[in-house]
């Protein structure tokens, strides 16, 4: 298994807006200082990498470079701890993949993702390992005999589809407070343009008024990234380590 080292970009604070329901007077109910989203980490996954020392990838990303390309995305969602005493009971965050202008058959997937099921938060993540074929490697948690059922705090669903999903869920052990990384490596036609729609929603749980909706309003900047750009413009101002390969 290789190992890459992911940088820490910034996290931006964004708005909920109340989703709009028949019973509800306009205008829609605003939050602040809940969310934050970070700037968006790419990485080009390529054979010329892979043979400066990650030998596991480099047979594999030679036989596809013809026609395949391989990138790596991560997002990380910040939640935050409410000042009103009003929680978050679940979150969402997705990732539409497109290539414009392009057919159906030469659309993004997402090869991999991370997390697929955890039980429970973690720090923000820093690091991603991935096999010889570029899945995301993850750690898995098992339940003892005995410990009983545990509730899921994040599933992720959507892998070789076209529109990846993260829902996070408050639990009786784990409220909904912290950061949460999201990584995929995108697998694109060679060459293509290659695009992620990002959106984010959240169910706040009122006190008077029960269970709200909320979607993030993200400004242009965070809503859709442009991989090959921002792939060029990480190239221009910043080096990737990549540390030698594991066992």
């Amino acid at each position: 298994m290789t190992h890459l080292e992911l940088p820490l970009t910034p996290l931006q604070e964004i708005d909920l807006v109340e989703v709009p329901r028949l019973q509800s007077p306009a205008p829609q109910h605003r939050i602040e200082g809940r969310v934050s989203l970070s700037t968006a980490v790419v990485h080009p996954l390529t054979a010329e990498e892979a043979a400066a020392g990650e030998a596991e990838w480099l047979g594999f990303l030679t036989a596809e470079a013809s026609h395949s390309d391989y990138l790596l995305l991560s997002l990380t969602c910040a939640f935050r701890p409410p000042a009103n005493g009003d929680p978050f009971a679940d979150a969402a965050v997705g990732v539409l993949l497109e290539s414009p202008d392009e057919p159906a058959d030469r659309q993004p997937i997402a090869w991999s993702i991370s997390p697929k099921k955890r039980f429970h938060p973690v720090e923000r993540a820093t690091t991603i390992g991935l096999s010889a074929k570029l899945a995301i490697v993850e750690s898995t948690l098992e339940l003892t005999p005995g410990q009983g059922r545990e509730d899921l705090f994040v599933i992720g669903m959507g892998e070789r589809d076209s529109d990846p999903e993260w829902r996070i869920q408050a639990t009786s052990r784990h409220p909904l407070v912290g950061d949460e990384t999201f990584m995929l490596i995108v697998k694109a036609t060679a060459g293509a343009p290659v695009q992620a729609r990002v959106t984010v929603a959240a169910t706040i749980k009122h006190r008077r008024f029960g269970l709200i909706p909320y979607r993030a309003d993200l400004p242009a900047t965070l809503r859709t990234i442009d991989l090959r750009h921002q792939t060029n413009q990480r190239d221009r101002n910043t080096t990737t380590t990549l540390p030698g390969s594991g066992a």
